[in-house]
């Protein structure tokens, strides 16, 4: 009787974890699901090009900076 309802609860897990998932696999692939996963795409993406122009203004300011001192050049 023990090894059954052992069985019985592991099936039953297995089930759930199934259903789960299965319901999560769904609504990914749904068109909400899909333009929802475009979205945060495109905001990441948008992110990591503010992020590199900001880092390539501020080198391309530094840089600046030095060779008008190394060139002895003022405004």
């Amino acid at each position: 009787m023990g090894k059954r309802l052992f069985w019985f609860a592991v099936g039953v897990g297995f089930t759930a974890a199934v259903v789960l998932k299965g319901k999560e696999l769904y609504a990914r692939i749904t068109p909400k699901g899909i333009a929802d996963q475009l979205s945060a795409t495109g905001r990441g993406l948008t992110a990591r090009a503010a992020d590199f122009f900001d880092t390539l203004t501020k080198a391309m300011d530094e840089r600046e900076v030095e060779l008008r001192e190394l060139l002895e050049f003022e405004d």
